[in-house]
């Protein structure tokens, strides 16, 4: 959105998407001194739920090519098949390239977990990407990406964390299965904290983009900070740049 200067794209994308159960806000954070804007993507049927009138803490997302947030959802609402979430996508009122976007990745991540489950790509239920929370997220990523209409993506290597994380499959090590699936032939490392720094969604998020990992010349014109919920010691954030490719020397 900030490499766009128009955070009022995402702000009508569940009306858009028919998930009157969705909502998203945006709010000013710090991480760790760098300022950046907040995209908090809501189901607000978390609320609906919360015992004694409290509210349920949201799973929160950032629209960027890699998200560091909670891997486990609350949602029990929605346990939608491919088929249904790409008919969603279907009939929402987003452009033609950015739908074709939304479907791709939501089949890398459908493949994934397919073959770690080892169950057919029809059948498999999606639990921790088919809330209305990670549908809009995931669209979200597909509505900027196809608006930026950039040629080529360059990418450091991707930091993983490590540990374990709660799954609606239990206890999964990090990176969780289908993240480690969608991130194969990609440089990856752990870092130096404990925790899930990189998703399912952000891994398929990032294999649609197909980044070139190798060292280039290139000049940055705009940069962006997309922040995550967590509060690491290193800073939450994807940087984010658009680039103007250089001979290279």
């Amino acid at each position: 959105c900030e490499l766009l200067d128009d955070y009022e794209l995402l702000l009508d994308l569940p009306k858009k998407l028919h998930l009157p159960d969705g909502k998203i806000e945006i709010q000013e954070v710090n991480k760790n001194g760098i300022s950046c804007k907040y995209v908090e993507v809501i189901d607000l049927n978390l609320e609906k739920d919360a015992p004694d009138g409290q509210t349920k803490q949201h799973e929160h997302h950032t629209h960027g090519h890699s998200h560091v947030h909670s891997h486990a959802h609350d949602d029990t609402h929605h346990h939608r098949h491919l088929k249904d979430i790409l008919k969603l996508i279907d009939h929402a009122h987003i452009s033609e390239g950015a739908k074709k976007i939304a479907h791709e990745i939501f089949l890398l991540i459908g493949k994934a977990e397919s073959k770690i489950h080892n169950i057919p790509l029809e059948t498999i239920h999606f639990h921790e990407i088919s809330g209305v929370d990670s549908i809009i997220d995931i669209v979200g990523n597909a509505v900027l990406i196809d608006r930026l209409k950039f040629t080529k993506v360059h990418c450091t290597p991707v930091c993983t964390g490590y540990g374990m994380v709660k799954t609606q499959h239990g206890m999964l090590p990090v990176p969780a299965p289908a993240t480690a699936e969608l991130l194969q032939g990609m440089p990856i490392y752990p870092g130096n904290e404990e925790g899930e720094k990189i998703t399912p969604t952000g891994a398929a998020i990032l294999r649609y983009l197909n980044p070139d990992f190798g060292n280039n010349n290139y000049v940055p014109l705009k940069t962006a900070y997309g922040p995550g919920k967590k509060d690491f010691n290193n800073p939450n954030v994807v940087r984010i740049s658009l680039l103007e490719e250089t001979d290279s020397q």
